[in-house]
């Protein structure tokens, strides 16, 4: 199974590599992202059905690290899409508000679950002990209180936490978009002063030194976001780095070193020591 995933992940990033989020083709990009997407959901729900799982694990580490990743970036399409089909067609005032309002309006929706959602807090915490009962098919809890459309969901193919943790992946990504389209930080980029700055490394290379930054609490002493971070990493050396949580958890799961990077900047430094 996760040689299969492996192969449907990396032909997902080569389809993500032709998006701009440019503001001209924005609206045809995110519609074709969505049948891509939709698409790979379903060979993934038939791949399942038919293969089915060799354990719990196995189970587990789908439902909570591959299938939400694949609906997330789903919803994020979809977000994208229909907000920007409705969107003011003239820039100004409405339409830096419009952005600008759906921001705060996801922002206050995400720290409301925070706070009062006991399954938002888990899964941010980072924890996994509890994981058998968000992310098994057969502890599916009534007595939860779920929402309505639970009860329309394909049960051989969710746990209902899997659509939790994917629409908090898309909101995240969602919000990601949101702040580049509500900030100057793209117009900054393109002034003299930063056009020579390139990230040349990998992107799984400046993904891992932004979590390295934000576990060692280096920026604003831990009082910045990770996903603030990753957006001013992401400006400031003109590179999009889409899901960065699925290439966390891909490199957690590495064999051998899980810090290539941070390895090979100590290497480098020594060696420059001289």
């Amino acid at each position: 199974m996760e040689q299969y995933f492996e192969k449907v992940f990396q032909d997902i990033h080569r389809e993500e590599e032709k998006v701009t989020l440019d503001v001209a083709t924005v609206i045809p990009e995110a519609l074709e992202m969505i049948h891509y997407l939709s698409k790979v959901l379903e060979d993934a729900r038939v791949y399942i059905l038919e293969r089915g799982f060799n354990d719990e694990q196995e189970e587990i580490h789908f439902f909570r690290n591959i299938k939400p990743h694949i609906y997330g970036k789903l919803m994020y399409y979809n977000r994208i899409y229909k907000m920007e089909i409705i969107r003011p067609t003239t820039k100004g005032k409405i339409y830096e508000d419009y952005f600008a309002k759906e921001k705060k309006r996801l922002k206050s929706r995400h720290n409301h679950f925070l706070k009062t959602n006991p399954f938002y807090i888990y899964y941010h915490s980072g924890r996994t002990d509890e994981d058998h009962k968000y992310f098994l098919r057969s502890s599916f809890n009534f007595q939860e209180g779920l929402e309505n459309h639970a009860f329309d969901l394909d049960r051989r193919f969710s746990t209902y936490y899997d659509y939790l943790t994917a629409r908090i992946i898309g909101r995240e990504l969602f919000y990601e978009y949101l702040h580049f389209r509500t900030t100057t930080q793209f117009d900054k980029i393109a002034n003299e002063n930063h056009r020579s700055i390139h990230w040349t490394e990998s992107k799984a290379a400046l993904v891992e030194l932004i979590y390295a930054l934000h576990a060692a609490k280096a920026i604003s002493s831990g009082q910045i976001s990770l996903n603030k971070i990753a957006v001013t990493r992401q400006a400031l050396f003109k590179i999009e780095l889409q899901d960065i949580h699925h290439t966390f958890h891909r490199m957690k799961s590495r064999s051998g070193s899980r810090t290539l990077f941070l390895n090979q900047l100590v290497n480098s430094l020594e060696t420059y020591y001289g």
